[in-house]
């Protein structure tokens, strides 16, 4: 579909980008069905710069973006809100041109607007506590606060609604450095126990909150005793696979390449081009290759 300059004036910068994502994915689609295409490279270890670097709490410029899909639910900016459920979806938007994206980032934007609005304020957790907690039981020295040259380590909640009901819970931390003049970034995502109705989510009790809390804690002690061991020698031996999930992609189940690394304590630990997942064995299907 071929539109025209005056039709895509009337879109913001925003749904711009938007229209030209959507219409390069389908290229992208029908390049790869076609002829095929290499596979994406999948998140490796951090640097061996890193392993002698100092390590200290920040909070990352990730987090700051926000748009019809994506808000924080604090003041701190430490709980992470994602959701897009509303309109017709990607293809309808692609089908009727730009005034269909603009129409379906509206109906995304009011169901995020609607959510946030029942959220925000709500969920009384503390990623950086928990992380700290964590890394007191591992040989990791983390700084209350990253300084100049240190690597910078940024925990956050991520609450991501999985379809019109389900809501999940994920302890997530990033690391960020420079490897001489080259900046690098990880990510490591922990879906935690249950999932919540907008409703349960945004009444828990003050038990059921210490209960996140706690479980947030025990998410980042796995994450960092893994993060501790990972090495690229031993990534290269993991089992490549192609893996659906609506806990990882909600709405839209893409197949994703990644690799296996293992199941353990109830949890599938797969990584792919944007980080490292440990996934419930219920929200995540995988196809070995």
């Amino acid at each position: 579909m071929r539109m025209n300059k005056q039709a895509l004036s009337f879109l913001s910068p925003n749904e711009k980008s938007l229209m030209q994502l959507i219409r390069m994915a389908c290229l992208v689609l029908v390049a790869a069905s076609l002829i095929g295409c290499a596979a994406p490279a999948l998140q490796g270890a951090r640097p061996a710069s890193a392993l002698n670097q100092q390590y200290g709490l920040a909070k990352s410029e990730v987090l700051a973006r926000t748009d019809h899909t994506t808000q924080h639910l604090d003041d701190a900016k430490s709980i992470l809100y994602f959701q897009n459920q509303g309109g017709g979806g990607a293809a309808l938007g692609l089908l009727l041109g730009p005034f269909g994206v603009a129409a379906n980032i509206e109906m995304i934007k009011g169901v995020t607007t609607a959510d946030v609005e029942k959220l925000k304020g709500k969920l009384h957790l503390n990623p950086d506590a928990a992380l700290q907690q964590a890394a007191a039981a591992t040989s990791l020295a983390l700084q209350a606060a990253a300084s100049q040259g240190d690597v910078k380590v940024t925990p956050f909640i991520f609450v991501s609604k999985t379809n019109e009901t389900d809501i999940h819970l994920s302890s997530v931390v990033l690391f960020e450095g420079e490897d001489g003049q080259k900046k690098w970034l990880r990510r490591y995502q922990y879906q935690l126990p249950g999932k919540y109705t907008l409703d349960e989510l945004s009444s828990l009790s003050e038990a059921q909150t210490s209960g996140v809390q706690a479980a947030s804690t025990l998410a980042y002690g796995a994450l960092l005793k893994y993060i501790a061991a990972e090495q690229d020698a031993a990534i290269a031996q993991e089992k490549k696979i192609t893996l659906t999930s609506a806990y990882l992609t909600p709405r839209f189940e893409m197949a994703l390449p990644g690799s296996l690394i293992g199941e353990q304590e109830g949890r599938v630990w797969v990584r792919t081009m944007f980080g490292v997942y440990a996934v419930a064995p219920a929200d995540i299907q995988i196809v070995k290759n």
